[in-house]
């Protein structure tokens, strides 16, 4: 089974098995449903080119965030 990983009170949280998605966005309505992290390596690629990912895959400023309001990859993982 796939992992399911939503972004929530500032951090990225992998969902533990058995969790139901559309009922843990209820509860929790500021919770964004993201993709699979990026790895280190494309995180350090990312900084070294001066740009990042945010957590809904527009291209933002290492530390900020783009314009729907969502964090870079880099900010969410801690990494800033």
């Amino acid at each position: 089974m796939l992992s399911t990983y939503v972004y929530r009170a500032g951090r990225v949280r992998r969902l533990k098995e058995g969790v139901d998605i559309n009922q843990y966005l209820i509860d929790y309505p500021e919770a964004i449903k993201v993709c699979k992290p990026p790895t280190e390596t494309t995180l350090e690629k990312w900084n070294d080119r001066g740009g990042c990912k945010a957590i809904d895959g527009c291209w933002v400023e290492p530390d900020g965030t783009c314009p729907h309001g969502h964090p870079s990859w880099l900010m969410a993982m801690g990494w800033i």
